[in-house]
């Protein structure tokens, strides 16, 4: 038998389908897996038995991809858009499990109730359960040989479990915690070196933190697998609610999670750690808000930094 799954959405979402794959390996040893996800899956999927299908959303792409997918028997399908639902419908596989709340869920054989109130590990889950699949894997899971661990902390002057990687910035800004609160945070650490990460696009922030407190700065500076290694060797990652949050938990690393205009209520909190729910009555707004619908901005100053450094006591 051979299946697929399809998910092409952030690396947070993609790390979050870790439980499919590990549950089908379980249920189904000789089955054949494949994958289709951006072409960051190269990297993060290093070291699986995985047929790697990368997928960068072009329209002549979604033409042609088609050509790739003959051949499976079933499609795991927690991609939500109306593009993948079309491919699906198109792909001839035989068995398809999307989501009621697909834009499109009559491309599917087998429709599940998506559920905002269960973490995002467990809705995907329930695309296996509608097969009768029972013997269910929930933990996330990063494979990473020790050897390139342990070169990538050399190669940064790191050591092992005696620094924190913290993660102010991400591809939705209303998820952005302040500066003025991560810059709090970072001086009251003492004792202990702050990591800070990030991508090429958050430099010119990042400037403006160093402006005001001393890190180790690697933004913009590592790949993927060199940032995987980063938070593997850490003591908690401390974040918005974005992707190290879920890289930390499928490595065996604590992270906590602050909240601006999301809510661990949309299920992509920790399961490892902790969070830090919104106190501003207009907050949450939306899974991926784009825009402040008040114009006032205020959840992104609350909480108060003095409240995740309460929480991230029990971790150091």
């Amino acid at each position: 038998m051979k299946f697929l799954i399809w998910q092409t959405a952030f690396l947070g979402d993609v790390i979050l389908t870790t439980p499919l794959i590990r549950t089908i390996e379980k249920n189904y040893p000789k089955a054949g897996i494949a994958f289709v996800g951006r072409p960051f899956i190269r990297e993060l999927f290093k070291g699986w038995n995985l047929e790697l299908i990368p997928f960068s959303k072009g329209l002549m792409e979604s033409f042609s991809i088609l050509k790739r997918l003959k051949g499976f028997d079933v499609a795991i399908v927690p991609h939500r858009s109306l593009r993948t639902a079309l491919i699906m419908l198109f792909s001839g596989i035989p068995i398809r499990v999307g989501f009621d709340r697909s834009e499109f869920p009559k491309a599917y054989t087998h429709i599940v109730e998506h559920r905002w109130e269960l973490h995002e590990v467990d809705r995907n889950l329930m695309l296996l359960k509608a097969l009768g699949i029972k013997e269910l894997t929930r933990e996330t899971f990063l494979p990473m040989e020790e050897e390139e661990f342990k070169d990538t902390l050399k190669r940064f002057s790191l050591k092992e479990r005696e620094y924190v990687v913290i993660n102010p910035f991400s591809n939705f800004p209303l998820k952005e915690w302040s500066l003025d609160n991560w810059t709090d945070t970072i001086k009251a650490l003492k004792g202990i070196d702050v990591v800070v990460t990030g991508l090429p696009s958050d430099r010119d922030k990042v400037e403006i933190l160093r402006s005001r407190v001393e890190f180790i700065n690697l933004v913009g500076k590592t790949s993927l697998r060199e940032l995987m290694a980063v938070i593997k060797g850490c003591r908690v990652v401390l974040s918005n609610d974005s992707s190290p949050v879920h890289i930390a938990n499928a490595l065996g690393v604590p992270a906590v999670t602050v909240y601006t205009a999301t809510s661990p209520k949309y299920g992509f909190y920790p399961l490892a750690g902790a969070y830090l729910e919104n106190p501003a009555p207009c907050s949450p707004c939306s899974p991926n808000p784009k825009r402040c619908k008040t114009g006032t901005f205020e959840c992104l100053s609350l909480p108060p930094a003095q409240l995740l450094l309460e929480v991230v006591k029990e971790f150091l």
